[in-house]
Parts: structure tokens; C-alpha cells; sequence
């Protein structure tokens, strides 16, 4: 049996930088972080010492003084901090590190992309391998976010319909754009896996943060334009969505109860993916666990995490499951 973790109410926010500009925005969030949850936190830079024998002997301890630099240039930012932090250099792999610290950190933030991104990826290898195997929620922090500055913003809209005009959307609430999630943390709920507990964990931060809080479910009853759907069918699909919304309702209320923030739900004819990845473009911060339905044994980040993470431009808390 498998369980969302109760978030902690105390503990260690570690932040992974490596003097890069996406590891300064991390560093900046997990500070905001640490203030608003009241935890400590931990800055940990890795490095690599050059395995070359014949490379002079003052060079020796370099990459090791460069990542402290790393360290000191950033802690010295936080001026008067009401809260511990520390700092270390860890020799070795920089995932490694950052998940060996997850063991017994409450969160760890980590940069989208680092300083030795590749071209055309779209996720970094270390805040890839973070996600999908740190022992507590991670929190990858892409680029900053500018309509249409990098790739990402191309691949967050739901494809062939700007306005989802042609999708199925029901709400518990008014909207103009049924895609606008500003102001709000938006979380993808599975509703045959955990979905209370993932969303109470998201409730957390849109109290913290001072946000309101989305429910969002998404599941492709209308089908694909390659597989045209019967009349039958068709004339099916109205109940097929009401019943998982109002299932998500259900859970909402359940969420409502036992949160300050102010709860909403959205469900949308849609391929999960392409639904949270769209909502990314607006909301505050996306939530997501590592597994849902139709996982496979041997991944531990769902297809649908994985997009998210790919192609999204704001903040994504990746909350993992644990085995009882």
C-alpha cells in the first residue's frame, strides 16, 4: 500500500545550487520557503575535483573553494535571516547528494535547469533525478517566466483549441477563461490515488503562500480525432463527466474542511497532461505526486509528472508516494 507523507511541521528546506541563475532563483525560493514554513535551511553545492595527475599542484582544492564561493556569495544575501542556515560542498554526483540530504530534509528545491544544462532538454539530469527519487517533496524552479522567452511556453497550451472551446469543462466556480489559474496553487488530483491527502499537502502551501487552492482532474472522454467516437458514445460523455466532477467535488469538500484556504475544482475533458501543463502558465505553483493511475513498477515518475515538469513554466512540488 502506497500514502502521500503529512507534510511536516517542522524541519529543513535544502536548496542545490551551482552558480547558475536558475540555482540563484532556487536559493531565493527556498529562503522565502524556510521564512514562511518556519524551517531551517540547508545550501549544498557538489563539485568534482579533476582527476588529471599531471595538473599543478596549486590547482588542487579548486573546485572545492569555487563551490564554497558559490555558497558564501548567496548566504550573504540574506540579511538578518530569523532562521538557521547552513552551507556545505559534498565531493561527487550533484542528485546524489541532494537525494542522500532528502532523507532527512522536509522539502528540497532544486533549478529546473543548471550550469551544465544540455541544449533541447527540456529538464535538467539533476532536477530529473531529484524528483523521482528524493525521499521528501521536491520543488523544481524553471527559468524566469516570460511569455514565449523559451521553449517550454510553446508546449504549455492545450493543442487545437486556445480557448478550450471544444472541451468539456466543469467548474465549481465562475470563470472567464477556464484556463486562468492566477492567484491560485493548482493540484492534479488522481482521484483513485490519494487524492485527499496529495491536495492537503498542496493546501499547505495556498495557505502559507496566501492562495487559493485548485483541484484539477482531467481525463479524455471525448477521445482523439484519429478514433472518432460513436453517436452512443457521444451521447454518453455529458453523464461521463459529471460523474468524476462530481466525484472531485466530493473530494474537495473533504479538502475545504480541514484547510484555511479557499477551495475550488475544475475538471476537464482533457488529456491530464496537456490540462495541468496549460495551467501552469498562470497558476502559482503546480502539484503533482510522483505516481497515478497506470503507473508502471519500474518508473518512479508518472508520465504525467514528467510532462508537467517538462513543460512547465512556474514552480512544480513534486510530492512522492512511500510505501507503508
Amino acid at each position: 500500500m502506497r500514502h502521500i507523507a503529512e507534510h511536516p511541521t517542522s524541519g529543513t528546506v535544502v536548496v542545490g545550487v551551482d552558480g547558475s541563475e536558475n540555482s540563484e532563483r532556487a536559493f531565493d525560493v527556498a529562503v522565502d520557503l524556510a521564512q514562511k514554513f518556519d524551517y531551517g535551511l540547508r545550501v549544498i553545492a557538489a563539485y568534482t575535483e579533476p582527476g588529471y595527475e599531471y595538473l599543478p599542484e596549486n590547482t588542487q582544492g579548486l573546485a572545492q573553494e569555487n563551490a564554497q564561493a558559490v555558497i558564501n556569495d548567496l548566504v550573504a544575501t540574506v540579511n538578518d535571516a530569523d532562521f538557521g542556515i547552513s552551507g556545505v560542498t559534498i565531493e561527487g554526483d550533484a542528485a546524489g547528494a541532494l537525494i542522500k540530504a532528502s532523507e532527512e530534509a522536509a522539502l528540497v528545491v532544486v533549478g529546473k535547469r543548471g550550469r551544465s544544462r544540455f541544449a533541447g532538454r527540456f529538464l535538467g539530469s539533476v532536477s530529473a533525478s531529484v524528483a523521482s527519487h528524493a525521499k521528501c517533496p521536491t520543488m523544481v524552479i524553471p527559468e524566469k517566466r516570460h511569455s514565449g522567452e523559451h521553449l517550454e511556453t510553446q508546449f504549455a497550451r492545450l493543442s487545437g483549441s486556445p480557448e478550450l472551446s471544444e472541451f468539456g469543462v466543469l467548474s465549481s466556480e465562475e470563470y472567464g477563461d477556464p484556463t486562468d489559474f492566477e492567484g491560485t496553487v493548482v493540484v492534479g488530483v488522481d482521484l483513485d490515488a490519494y487524492p485527499v491527502e496529495l491536495s492537503l499537502h498542496a493546501a499547505k502551501h495556498a495557505e502559507l503562500l496566501g492562495k487559493s487552492l485548485t483541484l484539477v482532474t482531467s481525463q479524455p472522454f471525448s477521445g482523439s480525432m484519429w478514433m472518432p467516437a460513436s453517436p452512443v458514445y457521444q451521447a454518453e460523455v455529458p453523464d461521463l463527466r459529471r460523474d468524476v466532477a462530481n466525484r472531485l467535488a466530493k473530494v474537495a469538500e473533504q479538502v475545504a474542511e480541514k484547510t484555511s484556504a479557499e477551495v475550488h475544482w475544475r475538471f476537464f475533458d482533457a488529456s491530464p497532461a496537456d490540462a495541468l501543463s496549460d495551467a501552469a502558465r498562470t497558476a502559482d505553483v503546480i502539484v503533482v505526486g510522483t505516481r497515478g493511475r497506470g503507473g508502471f513498477a519500474g518508473l518512479l515518475l508518472g508520465s504525467v509528472s514528467q510532462a508537467v515538469l517538462n513543460r512547465a513554466v512556474t514552480p512544480v512540488l513534486v510530492v512522492p508516494t512511500a510505501s507503508d
